[in-house]
């Protein structure tokens, strides 16, 4: 399952999983599949501003119900349901989704990035600007 978040871009941001751990409890009630668990690890991203590289946390718990296909009731978006098909369960997608939904909408390496001199291009939060 680690292969499953192993990079992703988001709003044109690159994020690539250092060492991702997912622990995820499964338990059958009748034909529906009960899924609890946590997703978590460090990410590798660029920061938007000054396109340094900085290490993130990841972390995020999550919880749904997959139903087999043709029970369903008629999913809605955001319900915590979702449908399998057969006898094998491939969790990679849901775990992926929920990693996505952990991250920043914004990469910054820190709150008071000053970011990058739009003339001389040196990276503020090192050097004074040349400009």
């Amino acid at each position: 399952m680690n292969a499953a978040i192993e990079s992703a871009a988001v709003h044109g941001e690159q994020y690539f999983a250092e060492a991702p751990l997912v622990d995820a409890d499964l338990y059958r009630y009748g034909s529906d599949v009960h899924v609890t668990g946590r997703v978590s690890g460090r990410l590798a991203c660029t920061c938007v501003r000054c396109l340094d590289e900085f290490s993130s946390p990841l972390e995020r718990r999550f919880r749904f119900v997959l139903v087999r296909a043709g029970d369903e009731p008629g999913l809605e978006a955001d319900t915590g349901l979702d449908r399998y098909e057969g006898e094998d369960i491939d969790l990679g997608a849901l775990v992926r989704e929920q990693a996505l939904l952990a991250l920043d909408p914004v990469a910054l390496c820190r709150d008071d990035c000053r970011g990058l001199c739009p003339g001389c291009g040196g990276n503020l939060n090192h050097e004074p600007c040349r400009c």
